[in-house]
């Protein structure tokens, strides 16, 4: 270990200061998954594989506000990608099927 990490681990010790990662956050979708009704008609469709053109129009609404639900769902369920927030959408039940 080189002198400056075992200085920086020393004084972290003796500080009673953990130096490992914090723990992830429990996603506030946890708690009765926290989704508007609109955000699981979308949640619905990405499941299904269907693209942000094909949401809108089966929703008539624009790409670009299907674009912010999709945001929201990943905020709210702590995924980074569409197939993400689709499987924790089947492991969570908050999607039949």
């Amino acid at each position: 270990m080189s002198t400056w990490r075992h200085e920086v681990v020393s004084i972290a010790s003796a500080a009673r200061v953990g130096l490992q990662d914090p723990a992830a956050p429990v996603p506030a979708a946890a708690d009765g998954h926290g989704l508007t009704a609109r955000e699981r008609e979308v949640l619905g469709h990405l499941v299904a594989g269907r693209s942000y053109a094909e949401i809108a129009r089966a929703l008539v609404i624009s790409e670009k506000t299907v674009g912010v639900h999709v945001s929201n769902l990943l905020r709210k369920t702590g995924t980074s990608s569409r197939v993400e927030v689709a499987s924790w959408a089947r492991r969570s039940g908050a999607v039949a099927g």
